[in-house]
């Protein structure tokens, strides 16, 4: 039996480590569960470790070895993957019909490519209706 594909972007894998001043936390966990109870099959992509990174460094305040650990056991958790070459042209194209930064478009376009759904808080992202909040994920 084929899992459904859930694709998780920057926004909603950052709650899974930090939930001060972040919203949707609880769905955005119950995402993590459902894949570590094998009811959905798990993507993040590799930009999401610097995306993250970002946050617990610049916004969240966390130190060097505090982000790096907690980047290690994202990896850990989920292996990212790299965009294929279609998957770089799908961005390319969504990233130019919607307006959007290629780094959002390219979750939109693994998600499209993989046949997946793309789970986000990116308000870009929702407003193209290329991704569903966390709350809405499982629906």
């Amino acid at each position: 039996m084929t899992l459904p594909l859930v694709v998780a972007d920057a926004s909603v894998v950052l709650k899974w480590f930090h939930a001060a001043g972040e919203e949707a936390v609880e769905p955005a966990r119950a995402i993590l569960e459902a894949f570590a109870r094998q009811q959905i099959d798990l993507v993040i992509l590799d930009l999401a470790i610097y995306e993250i990174g970002d946050v617990l460094l610049r916004v969240a305040g966390a130190g060097p070895e505090a982000t790096a650990t907690l980047l290690g056991a994202l990896t850990e958790i989920c292996q990212p993957v790299m965009l294929s070459g279609p998957e770089r042209a799908t961005a390319a194209r969504l990233a130019s019909e919607h307006d959007l930064t290629f780094q959002d478009a390219a979750y939109a376009a693994v998600a499209q490519e993989r046949r997946g759904r793309l789970v986000t808080l990116t308000q870009e992202l929702l407003e193209a209706k290329l991704g569903v909040r966390p709350e809405d994920a499982f629906a």
